[in-house]
């Protein structure tokens, strides 16, 4: 055990709190904008700018010519295209259970790197006004792709349907009125946001019937060799497949079996229409107090899983080799919401260790983690 099993631990009760949140999708309309249209031409274009400069981007007009519908949109999106995501997702040998000329399948361990890494999609039920949310990409991958948010007048005239060829002019780019949950730093400074398609002439279908490739994932509760575990899992879903559904269906309830796991899967990617038993069905399930309580007792199996005393050894190895000040150390301390006063004037390395005491005592090690993997991705790689 290491710091790749701190930072695993830390991204399952990410993905779970974000989950929550994956149904609320209103905006924060403030209708300042511009006359310039900022124009992209691929999905990484797109949310390298977004990403660096997220104020210069809201409310503003924004053209794309030749991205694909698909009815899924990532879990979070633009998580694909930040900066450590990439090294992330690197797969080694041992990570590949099988291997052909068209397909490869990981491991557990190794399906978790990539959804980690910004794969994994969820397909949403209209709002309540019928709007439906959508993505657009010029790669025809949902997992890169960008949020639409499309009105159902447009949707109904325009018969828009995944695999849709479109060209977007003058589209808003508006963000959602609640942020991804506010203590991983990893997600929480990603833009939530979408670009809004409420009348016809802001969207243009310009050929149909093109493949899309989404990823529906979950998390999976397993047993191995006397353990218990905790990984990702997805599957790469190709929309010209013939009865698509029932391939994903017949994957996740084999893998879950395969190698004796006896796994359980915890949430669902298909939020309109269940494709699997999970134990979680829907965000909203997590929302009530009792599912709160139960969440928290959930929390806590997984730190027991990956933060051990082992991992957490490395960390205070590693910790003071970054952080190598006193002031270093208590802005990381604030950085997660950590009463700075609470630490004892000394040096870098006494006050790291301090700095990890609190955290393993408040149970927030996944906030420290979540911290060092923005500020030094280079420690979990």
């Amino acid at each position: 055990m290491g710091l790749k099993e701190l930072y695993k631990g830390t991204k399952l009760i990410e993905t779970i709190e974000n989950y929550a949140l994956a149904e609320e999708v209103n905006s924060l309309n403030e209708n300042i904008s511009n006359d310039e249209n900022f124009w992209f031409s691929n999905d990484e274009e797109f949310w390298r700018n977004v990403i660096t400069d997220p104020t210069k981007y809201w409310n503003q007009k924004i053209d794309l010519y030749d991205f694909v519908v698909s009815d899924w949109v990532a879990r979070v999106p633009g998580l694909y295209w930040t900066s450590s995501s990439e090294q992330i997702r690197q797969h080694k040998k041992e990570d590949i259970a099988l291997k052909s000329k068209q397909w490869i399948e990981f491991y557990p361990p190794g399906k978790s790197k990539k959804v980690m890494g910004g794969v994994g999609t969820l397909l949403l039920p209209p709002t309540d006004e019928g709007k439906i949310l959508l993505s657009v990409s010029a790669g025809c991958n949902a997992s890169t792709g960008i949020p639409l948010l499309c009105f159902p007048e447009v949707y109904d005239h325009l018969k828009i349907k995944q695999g849709d060829c479109v060209i977007i002019r003058g589209a808003k780019w508006l963000p959602m009125d609640m942020h991804w949950a506010s203590k991983f730093a990893s997600t929480k400074d990603i833009p939530r946001g979408y670009l809004v398609i409420d009348s016809i002439d802001k969207i243009r279908v310009l050929n149909r019937n093109y493949p899309v490739a989404y990823h529906p994932f979950s998390l999976m509760e397993y047993e191995y060799q006397d353990s218990l575990f905790y990984d990702f899992v997805y599957v790469t879903a190709d929309s010209k497949v013939k009865n698509v559904n029932s391939e994903i269906e017949h994957f996740f309830k084999e893998y879950a079996k395969k190698e004796g796991r006896n796994g359980e899967y915890l949430l669902n990617p298909n939020i309109v229409s269940p494709i699997f038993e999970s134990r979680y069905s829907c965000p909203s399930e997590l929302s009530s107090t009792s599912e709160k309580a139960k969440l928290n007792l959930l929390y806590e199996r997984i730190r027991k899983t990956y933060f051990k005393d082992q991992s957490v050894e490395v960390l205070m190895i590693k910790l003071p080799q970054y952080y190598q000040s006193s002031v270093s150390v208590r802005t990381l301390a604030k950085k997660i919401g950590l009463n700075v006063s609470l630490l004892v004037e000394d040096s870098a390395v006494n006050m790291s260790f301090q700095l990890i005491d609190l955290c393993i005592k408040k149970e927030i090690v996944e906030n420290l983690v979540d911290r060092l993997t923005v500020d030094y991705p280079q420690i979990f790689i």
